[in-house]
């Protein structure tokens, strides 16, 4: 009898962080604007799987001009030529809202997995500014939905490193960023190791707000391949150190750092 109330009480356990995540994802769903950008030989792979990274823009590219979300990051570096063995899937943000005002996930993952053929295991999460802050909270609401994260320049709130100390996370951010203080993911990343949580940490010395040129070093994209989705509750060593990026490393093609503006980057801290 003992032991049927003991496997009771922890199946509960296991099922409780599942449950809260999905309360918090009760919002009314929505449909934002996206770009998808496919392998250049996604057609030649009719039987394979393929994984997706969602990217988050900044403040100042939000709107109903879908084709602004190219001005940097990911999306930049795509319509430049750069090439990614991943769906890339880019939504813009309405004006006025933030990544977590409303449910808009579920409306595109689901748009994306009936239309393309992507591997449900590796879905990785990224984004800049507004979007660093966006990516620390769909997390935080799916942390059963991706296989690892890389905030940019965020924040989040502590207490949500409860949920994610199962998840890959790389976290960039200037050691001198204006817009964001770096304190922001400081905060986090000393709590997600307090938890012993895989975390990896790139405080870049020297560099502002404007890191977006870390979206054009492959080793990102070579660590989010590491990495499958993981149960939630299981544990495993996770190959997640590697050597921070420079950004002085990593090239423009064919121009020189483009210009952000800044002032209308800053994101809402009311997550």
């Amino acid at each position: 009898m003992h032991r049927i109330v003991i496997i009771f009480l922890l199946a509960n356990l296991l099922w409780l962080p599942n449950k809260q995540a999905e309360a918090q994802n009760k919002a009314p769903k929505v449909r934002y604007n996206y770009l998808t950008f496919l392998p250049e030989n996604y057609d030649s792979l009719k039987n394979q799987l393929l994984p997706v990274i969602f990217y988050l823009h900044g403040r100042s590219v939000s709107g109903t001009n879908i084709n602004r979300v190219k001005q940097y990051g990911l999306p930049y570096f795509l319509d430049k030529g750069k090439k990614l063995d991943f769906i890339v899937v880019a939504p813009q943000c309405p004006w006025g809202k933030n990544w977590a005002s409303e449910n808009w996930f579920d409306t595109i993952y689901a748009e994306i997995n009936a239309q393309y053929r992507i591997d449900s295991t590796r879905v990785y999460l990224t984004g800049m500014s507004l979007g660093g802050f966006g990516t620390w909270e769909l997390a935080n609401r799916y942390p059963h939905k991706f296989a690892a994260i890389a905030p940019l320049c965020g924040g989040a709130k502590d207490e949500w490193a409860d949920h994610l100390t199962h998840l890959p996370i790389w976290v960039f951010h200037g050691a001198k960023d204006k817009q964001v203080p770096v304190s922001r993911s400081d905060r986090m990343v000393k709590a997600l190791e307090k938890r012993e949580a895989p975390v990896t940490y790139s405080r870049l010395a020297g560099k502002g707000h404007d890191i977006h040129r870390v979206y054009n070093d492959d080793r990102l994209y070579e660590w989010f391949s590491q990495f499958t989705l993981r149960p939630l509750n299981q544990a495993g060593n996770v190959p997640t150190k590697i050597k921070p990026i420079q950004l002085a490393e990593i090239p423009l093609p064919g121009r020189q750092a483009i210009e952000l503006k800044l002032h209308e980057d800053f994101p809402s801290e009311d997550l």
